[in-house]
């Protein structure tokens, strides 16, 4: 009789994101309807601004056409010069670091914690040096990083704290929103966000001086308050600045996600919390930690497999690889989201930081020393995540969690039999 290999959840079964509402359709179209598109400090943009700063606890806040856009007002805003140096995991998205080396300044990668995969502080300590001025703590996958251990060094040497909150919309350390617990924080509005503008970011701080500078980097340099005379716009820029501005249908688009933002995480973490149980039972696999002193948002679900444990003695490459190919047989969205880290890529190894050329190659780049970054290439080396860009975690029925767990389980006890 031949095996059924039916998968476990038949195709179909997955619900896309982002989750696109008739309420959200009507907030677009009432912008297109209205006809001003462009420019700076529209009705629409202003709205998002105050109704964020008010989720974050914050006084400030500026939108910008991207995340990276607004950890580039981070970094402005950190007052930091050509030659500085900013500490940045070795796990993260390469705008992270980008957004450094946009300004001139120098990211320094230090090596993650095994369990949360944020910045381990430790490893943080250990690079700061003569010319570092600021520490990046990204809160990966919706986790917060270790803000008060990181707000310690950035006292002790006098540097700026900025937060990448791009994946952690509506997530808690200690009682305090992210996004309020540094000198300033970005976050994103992507389409794979937990946020959706389509594209878009969020800049924040309680200084007044730090929001100024990132509004001037906005917009040309400018302060859009008073460029409006009796003659028509009077355009004087008072230093360097982009056109960061956030287009108006992108923040429509925000604000009404952004009132179903709570029922979204909440949707999530009961995801989460089948998961967990689930997982936790299956010998080899072991779930996100999420310390008991703050909340996770789970804008990424990064299980990590033990090659010991389930009699693997080949490299743990082709174990994370055989076993991602096996889930999504059985119909499991789950995936890769980097491979290395961040400084392996040639980008950081050119020597300097700068753009691409036609017809450069990347044959003679200087090899990654294997020893750095322990931690990083081992989570990297071993983990992959439940969830998908287009069918992440997020925008599942808390149900389908219950038929992950059985596929994972189905798939190790294959695989416990084929190495056995």
């Amino acid at each position: 009789m031949a095996l059924d290999r039916r998968p476990t959840i038949p195709p179909g079964s997955h619900r896309p994101w982002p989750e696109i509402r008739p309420e959200d359709v009507r907030a677009v179209s009432a912008v297109i309807e209205k006809g001003t598109l462009s420019g700076a400090r529209l009705p629409a943009v202003v709205g998002l601004e105050k109704e964020w700063a008010r989720r974050c606890g914050v006084p400030y806040c500026v939108a910008t056409n991207s995340g990276t856009a607004a950890l580039h007002c981070a970094v402005v805003a950190a007052g930091l010069e050509p030659g500085d140096e900013v500490i940045v995991p070795a796990l993260t998205f390469a705008a992270s670091a980008f957004a450094v080396a946009q300004h001139g300044a120098v990211p320094v990668f230090a090596d993650v914690d095994p369990e949360t995969f944020n910045l381990d502080p430790a490893r943080v300590e250990e690079r700061v040096g003569a010319r570092t001025r600021a520490v990046m703590a990204v809160h990966l996958h919706g986790l917060p990083a270790d803000m008060d251990e990181l707000g310690a060094i950035a006292r002790r040497h006098d540097l700026e704290l900025i937060e990448d909150a791009a994946q952690a919309h509506g997530a808690d350390y200690r009682g305090r929103p992210v996004g309020s617990l540094g000198d300033s924080a970005a976050f994103s509005l992507n389409a794979t966000k937990g946020l959706v503008g389509g594209e878009g970011g969020l800049f924040v701080t309680a200084d007044e001086e730090r929001a100024r500078a990132a509004r001037r980097l906005c917009v040309f340099g400018e302060d859009v308050e008073r460029r409006v005379g009796p003659g028509g716009v009077d355009y004087w820029s008072h230093g360097l600045g982009w056109n960061y501005r956030c287009a108006p249908m992108a923040a429509a688009l925000a604000r009404s996600q952004l009132r179903r933002l709570d029922e979204t995480i909440a949707r999530t973490r009961s995801s989460v919390e089948i998961l967990e149980r689930g997982l936790g039972e299956i010998r080899g696999v072991v779930p996100p930690r999420v310390p008991g002193d703050r909340t996770c948002v789970w804008h990424k679900y990064r299980v990590r497999l033990e090659p010991e444990a389930l009699g693997w003695t080949g490299p743990p490459e082709l174990l994370r690889d055989r076993v991602l190919a096996e889930l999504q047989r059985e119909g499991v969205a789950a995936s890769l989201w980097q491979r290395v880290p961040l400084p392996a890529h040639p980008a950081f190894r050119r020597g300097r930081l700068r753009p691409w050329a036609p017809g450069e190659g990347d044959g003679d780049l200087p090899p990654l020393d294997a020893e750095r970054f322990p931690v990083t290439r081992q989570v990297l080396a071993t983990s992959f995540l439940l969830g998908s860009e287009r069918h992440p975690i997020c925008a599942q029925e808390p149900a389908l969690m219950h038929a992950y767990v059985e596929a994972t389980a189905k798939v190790l006890e294959r695989l416990g039999r084929a190495v056995s």
